[in-house]
């Protein structure tokens, strides 16, 4: 079966799929207003063709709790094609024997999101964040995920696969959310029904400024992990779609939603539509506020990363249309001048130590400043 990436023809930020390697690592954050909590996570992570090095500049993170009895291992696929993207991936190792508490996961997982967020990560990846966070989960993960939402982490998006309902009630938890929140289904899932599960868990949402079902033709409740968990045997002798296939359409979807409100690519909602429509498995049900549905006129959005920096460093422009900047140093020089950067992308840049002014504007002459430190 074929798939058709559409947001690849949509949006110039996606345009170099695969670009980045994937790196893997381990964090154990510690919630000490919790008696210490130890929470382990498996990170995957875009590094430099050795593997091993981080790749340069911040990154969005994707947060991911696992399904019952399942591993954070597990959803090494899912991991892998969003690291290719530019996502650092962290992948939950709490709660994973047959007695879970779903409301310790669900702070689990919002606390994973407030560390990254406010960059309070060490090791390897310290400098790796942009700050921009996404939460998502599969099957209980999906519900605990609903769970640390009502939280109100530091969150700007939840993605959720196959949620099952929680105790305490993920469905109850829903009306807390605040964030935009996408549902991914499979229609042939037998092990958490999307009439009884998914849906409810949907409609409970109703606070979220944007909010979408996706239902894939055919997917089952596995199918959004990896082929040969535990999870697999709870859905002997489904027949649907292929966990390759299941994976490929998820993306189609995914990635253009995480674009729109973790990335603030304005052409994302419209690329998941796209979609949908050239699919045919995907059915998608879409309800938005029209200040977010609704493609804004041009603003002045931009962001330079990482601030400070040891030379080498990115701006992106995540307005929609082209900006223009100019780069003075501290002797009041222009050494970059009016370098164009269209809307989507990324300009990246190598400076010498010192401190620099960025000086950028949009079409209709708008004009904003920020300071960069170069050491």
């Amino acid at each position: 079966m074929k798939h058709v990436v559409t947001f690849l023809l949509v949006l110039c930020a996606w345009s170099a799929q695969g670009q980045f390697e994937v790196g893997q690592t381990d964090w154990l954050l510690i919630d000490v207003s919790r008696n210490d909590r130890e929470i382990p996570c498996v990170v995957w992570y875009p590094a430099q063709v050795d593997g091993v090095t981080p790749a340069e500049g911040g990154f969005p993170t994707f947060v991911m709790a696992h399904g019952f009895v399942m591993s954070p291992l597990d959803y090494e696929g899912l991991a892998a094609a969003l690291v290719s993207e530019g996502y650092v991936f962290a992948s939950l190792g709490t709660e994973q024997g047959f007695a879970p508490s779903h409301a310790d996961y669900g702070l689990d997982l919002a606390f994973v999101a407030d560390q990254v967020a406010s960059g309070e990560i060490v090791g390897v990846l310290s400098a790796s964040s942009n700050g921009r966070v996404a939460i998502g989960g599969h099957s209980m993960g999906g519900g605990a995920a609903w769970l640390a939402a009502a939280e109100q982490p530091a969150i700007d998006a939840v993605v959720v696969f196959a949620p099952a309902e929680t105790n305490p009630s993920a469905i109850a938890a829903g009306e807390e959310i605040t964030v935009p929140v996408l549902v991914v289904s499979g229609a042939d899932d037998a092990v958490t029904p999307p009439t009884t599960q998914h849906e409810p868990i949907y409609a409970s949402a109703v606070n979220a400024p944007c909010r979408a079902f996706v239902s894939i033709a055919g997917g089952g409740h596995c199918g959004f992990a990896d082929p040969g968990t535990l999870c697999d045997f709870g859905e002997l002798g489904f027949s649907g779609l292929s966990h390759a296939e299941q994976l490929a359409l998820s993306l189609d979807v995914v990635l253009p939603w995480l674009a729109r409100f973790v990335e603030d690519n304005p052409g994302g909602l419209a690329a998941l539509e796209e979609a949908c429509e050239v699919e045919p498995e995907l059915e998608l049900s879409l309800s938005c506020a029209l200040d977010v549905a609704a493609d804004a006129e041009a603003k002045l959005e931009w962001s330079v990363f990482p601030n400070p920096n040891q030379g080498s460093s990115v701006l992106r422009n995540a307005s929609s249309a082209a900006c223009w900047f100019t780069v003075w140093n501290s002797l009041g020089q222009s050494i970059q001048h009016e370098q164009q950067v269209l809307p989507g992308c990324e300009y990246a840049m190598q400076l010498d130590p010192g401190t620099y002014i960025i000086r950028v504007r949009n079409g209709k002459g708008d004009v904003q400043s920020a300071r960069l430190l170069v050491f």
